[in-house]
């Protein structure tokens, strides 16, 4: 392992000879768009303003591949390129968790491979491949990354892709057939396995408790959520009932009322959080994000509904 390591330094530092200012700002922006920030944003705004349904598709499928990922990092616990006794890195935004795999090259392949997927072109994945590759390369040039990390990212990504597009539109039939009921069971039983893992390590890691948390309260938010706007609201995304300058208020003002929902929630529930004390940290993390994403699938489609930026169910 350790000579793979030096290769993979010697590798970075062939990359960097080339560094520059202008370079590393691009490279910046560039990987950004493999970042937990990047799906945090993308992910409600397809359900909202794009397809429902296949908002809650990607939107679960990232989760479990983050939850994966995760997981992954800390049974590995392999340090990043420029930790204590390594290469500097060259990144804007710090990163606290272990290095392998590589999250973002895990979840560019993901998620953009799942958009090439629903225009049904060609050219769609080749554009696809190219912002995965421009992404995985940025992890190398920035230093936060050895090129072992984003292979391992990739094959992961690989896995879950393949997962999504074998059984994805199967399992979603399956658990549309059994009902809110079933819903809400298989989003708390998989909230509930995605929790079980619990390091030691995770605790003296900055934000690690919290990322071991999160894409299991998302989950329990996201799927019972869905199941309910579903079965109650029967929100719709799409802009059929509207176009032109009705159609872009509309769409605004799902995005504007729903993210300033989303984040004054967030900000409200981690100060709640934080005065309960040490001693409910774990359970204030996990009902923070289930909390926050039962919004975003349930309580923000309402309110759309309500307000009449969106179609409902007919009266």
């Amino acid at each position: 392992m350790e000579n793979m390591l030096q290769w993979g330094l010697d590798f970075i530092r062939a990359v960097q000879s080339a560094a520059s200012l202008p370079l590393t700002a691009v490279m910046n922006i560039v990987t950004w768009f493999g970042s937990t920030w990047f799906w945090f944003t993308l992910l409600p705004l397809v359900f909202w303003c794009a397809d429902a349904k296949k908002g809650i598709q990607i939107g679960v499928t990232v989760m479990v591949s983050a939850w994966l990922n995760i997981t992954l990092k800390f049974l590995f616990n392999q340090p990043r390129p420029f930790w204590e006794g390594y290469d500097p890195g060259l990144a804007f935004m710090p990163e606290s968790l272990n290095g392998f795999p590589s999250g973002h090259a895990q979840a560019a392949l993901v998620i953009w491979m799942i958009v090439a997927s629903w225009t049904e072109k060609n050219w769609a994945f080749a554009v696809a491949a190219f912002v995965v590759l421009l992404i995985s390369f940025s992890r190398v040039y920035l230093g936060v990354h050895f090129p072992t990390d984003i292979l391992g990212g990739w094959i992961l990504g690989a896995l879950t892709l393949a997962v999504y597009f074998l059984w994805g539109d199967s399992f979603g039939e399956l658990l549309a057939r059994g009902g809110l009921r079933a819903q809400l069971i298989v989003s708390a039983a998989a909230a509930f396995i995605m929790i079980l893992y619990n390091p030691a390590s995770a605790k003296a890691m900055p934000g690690g408790v919290e990322a071991l948390l999160s894409p299991g309260g998302i989950i329990l938010g996201m799927g019972a959520g869905y199941a309910l706007t579903a079965r109650y609201t029967g929100f719709h995304s799409g802009f059929s009932d509207r176009s032109g300058v009705a159609a872009v208020l509309s769409a605004l003002g799902r995005i504007v009322i729903g993210a300033a929902g989303t984040v004054l929630l967030f900000i409200v529930l981690q100060k709640t959080r934080g005065m309960l004390g040490p001693g409910f940290n774990r359970m204030g993390i996990f009902i923070q994000f289930a909390v926050s994403a039962l919004w975003i699938y349930a309580g923000a489609p309402w309110l759309f509904v309500l307000l009449r930026l969106a179609e409902g169910k007919k009266a």
